[in-house]
């Protein structure tokens, strides 16, 4: 019976540490597009010179890319991106080579499976420069909170 409680007090105290509730797509959607406007981000039109070297999925309508030179860029979507959050990889599809406009290019999420193919095009809607400051709290928004017991 010792034993029991024992386990039972400490499998309460486990539970108490850990938050396993995560945030909805749409209440990602929400946090992000607050973060912009407390945050003040100014959207470009065009970023000159990019080379895609990395990127990171937020939601099915927000993704930070990152450019050669460790430059974060969070895109907005027009519309929502079908399968982008669950997506292995994205094209950009860029009107000019070495540079990505806010208006004309798009991106495309490359399928789950090595058999998909590229699905339809997502137009970019916003372009935000971001510092890895502001990249690492946008990738945390809605990912659980581990709190000290």
């Amino acid at each position: 019976m010792k034993n029991i409680l024992t386990i039972t007090l400490i499998s309460a105290v486990l539970l108490g540490c850990t938050s396993t509730t995560s945030m909805s797509l749409k209440d990602k959607d929400n946090a992000y597009a607050n973060y912009i406007a407390d945050e003040n981000l100014l959207s470009k039109n065009k970023v000159k010179g990019f080379k895609l070297s990395g990127w990171k999925s937020l939601s099915d309508n927000y993704l930070i890319i990152t450019a050669l030179h460790k430059k974060d860029y969070l895109i907005v979507t027009k519309g929502t991106c079908f399968d982008l959050n669950n997506s292995q990889g994205i094209k950009l599809n860029r009107s000019s080579n070495g540079a990505i406009y806010k208006l004309g290019d798009s991106i495309s999420p490359v399928g789950l499976s090595p058999a998909s193919k590229v699905t339809d095009k997502c137009f970019i809607k916003s372009i935000y420069p971001v510092t890895n400051v502001q990249t690492d709290y946008l990738v945390n928004i809605g990912k659980p909170v581990e709190n000290e017991s």
